[in-house]
């Protein structure tokens, strides 16, 4: 009985341990208010930039890129792309950089097409927010252009953090 005792004792003792190195390992890699900020700083900063200031690998022609003439598919699979950068999910198809330059050409196809599209006014709607930089409904539009293309994994469940919106960047679009 006694050793059964001590027994039980050691493997609580290790239990609380291991949840006690668990909690403070978690606690520890929380992030700063200055990091926080400064990953702010720097999504908004590539939000901002011009196309012609991006980076030469990143660059892109927007009317040959994304044309006015743009089936709706093709769009639907930017703007999809384009919410990876800003949600959660556990499986993300497409990669495509957020820009107020390329959310204002893709806004203006989706205008000029909006009777052609099926689902016109979903992306207005979606674009006409992302250009304004209100990106708070983002899981949800993620999930709207998700079951338009017939999604069955990959479905969005929260907002990235600022600073896990940055490493998303890094790892994406900075040079290797």
């Amino acid at each position: 009985m006694k050793k059964t005792l001590i027994i039980l004792g050691i493997i609580i003792g290790v239990l609380v341990l291991a949840v006690g190195i668990y909690y403070l390992d978690a606690y520890l890699k929380q992030p700063t208010e200055q990091e926080i900020e400064e990953a702010r700083e720097q999504i908004e900063k590539g939000f901002q930039t011009p196309e012609k200031d991006m980076p030469e690998d990143q660059k892109l022609d927007l009317i040959e890129f994304f044309p006015d003439g743009m089936l709706e598919f093709q769009l639907q699979e930017v703007i999809h792309a384009m919410s990876h950068q800003k949600v959660k999910a556990d499986q993300k198809w497409g990669v495509h950089m957020i820009t107020k330059e390329r959310i204002e050409r893709l806004l203006e196809i989706a205008e000029m097409n909006k009777e052609k599209y099926e689902w016109g006014q979903i992306y207005i709607d979606i674009l006409s927010r992302w250009v304004e930089g209100d990106f708070s409904k983002a899981v949800e539009d993620h999930n709207a252009i998700w079951e338009l293309q017939g999604g069955n994994v990959g479905i969005a469940y929260d907002l990235l953090s600022p600073v896990e919106e940055k490493a998303y960047l890094d790892y994406y679009f900075k040079k290797q």
